[in-house]
């Protein structure tokens, strides 16, 4: 019984790691072998890696990118919030 949690909270630290833009398949493996408790702080401490988290918003179709000056906006978006630039 205390394995099937176990493996439950590492994949949920997989995903949560995942959701940061990091590799969530690594992170499970860490949790798996040092504790699911352990993996959840490393996955909290280290930072996103925002260029993912960037392409991930990207593919999914919720942001564009400003063609002026490269922020991402939202794909209704009329006016750049970072640069006041017209979107097209």
């Amino acid at each position: 019984m205390i394995f099937v949690f176990w493996l439950i909270f590492a994949i949920l630290v997989g995903f949560y790691a995942s959701s940061k833009g990091r590799s969530g398949i690594g992170f499970f493996i860490i949790a798996i072998v040092l504790s699911p408790l352990i993996g959840f702080i490393i996955a909290l401490m280290i930072s996103p890696v925002n260029a993912q988290m960037e392409m991930n918003a990207i593919e999914s179709g919720e942001m564009k990118k400003c063609p002026s000056c490269a922020e991402l906006v939202k794909v209704e978006a009329k006016l750049c919030k970072h640069c006041r630039s017209e979107l097209a």
